[in-house]
């Protein structure tokens, strides 16, 4: 019989084998009695992180920068603007500088205001809702690579609210009129289709519609230019209209012209704006030669 107790194990003599570590490596070998103890091994360190690059660095430096810019050329503006309301400058020059310093001293919190939106969330998709109802156009000025853009615009443009903001938004309108009214200018665009734009747009698409004509005056419609002067939504709607009577007077039969002249001579909001007033004028002017003629 054993004098070895079988529910234990059998002693060693030897220096007793380590526990293995906590993170599952093998216990290391004791060196042989006599030999020199190996250097311990240091486990490599991470490669050092590169430095950022010069853009990622400079970006909040720009960013600061443009803001500063910003405010003080827009409150150099708004100066300047206030100084010609007593010097005699013309209300149509005035307007544009004050306009123009109020839209850069508010620029910093749009921008700021569309980062921190969501996708989606309050984006507008102007050319999508032109594909609703001009399929062509909507191709068109997406294959002229105006899409961001004009949906960039329509989302500055909505998010500018308050009738402090009108001449802005004002300013926003003509940007889009500009625009389509080049792309109008070297692409075909399909009158009918134009037409129903204006007539199911929103007050962003009918200006847009009147911006296409604008640029290619082989799109006039008197129905949509009566519309857009006798009921406009807004005055930069109006404001284009009378632009495209006066410079297509020479397109337009006898019976338009004298319907069209009286829907100007009978509204009231026409002499609101400065620069409505001054186009109908030129309208008037036009309709007397003609009349002489």
């Amino acid at each position: 019989m054993s004098d070895v107790n079988p529910s234990r194990p059998p002693s060693h003599t030897g220096p007793p084998n380590p526990a293995p570590s906590s993170r599952g490596e093998a216990p290391s070998r004791s060196a042989p009695s006599g030999s020199p103890v190996p250097p311990a091994r240091v486990a490599p360190r991470g490669r050092p992180v590169d430095p950022p690059a010069w853009t990622v660095k400079a970006r909040p430096v720009v960013d600061v920068s443009s803001r500063i810019l910003c405010l003080v050329i827009g409150g150099a503006l708004l100066v300047a603007g206030l100084v010609g309301l007593f010097t005699g400058v013309g209300q149509g020059p005035l307007i544009t500088v004050l306009a123009a310093g109020l839209l850069l001293v508010i620029m910093p919190s749009i921008v700021d205001r569309i980062r921190r939106m969501k996708l989606g969330e309050f984006e507008v998709h102007l050319v999508r809702q032109i594909a609703a109802t001009a399929r062509r156009s909507a191709d068109t000025l997406r294959a002229l690579g105006m899409e961001k853009q004009l949906d960039a615009y329509a989302t500055i443009y909505t998010e500018l609210r308050g009738p402090e903001l009108k001449a802005v938004r004002g300013e926003i309108l003509d940007r889009i009129v500009q625009r389509v009214a080049n792309a109008s200018a070297v692409e075909k665009f399909d009158k009918d289709e134009v037409r129903d734009l204006f007539f199911t747009g929103s007050p962003i698409v009918r200006v847009l519609a009147l911006g296409l004509t604008e640029g290619d005056l082989s799109l006039l419609d008197s129905e949509v230019l009566h519309e857009a002067i006798s009921r406009s939504l807004t005055g930069n709607e109006q404001y284009h209209a009378l632009k495209i009577v006066r410079n297509g007077w020479g397109r337009l039969g006898p019976e338009e012209r004298t319907r069209l002249l009286t829907a100007i001579e009978t509204d009231r909001q026409i002499g609101a704006g400065p620069d409505r007033k001054a186009v109908a004028q030129q309208i008037r002017e036009l309709a007397g030669s003609s009349r002489i003629g």
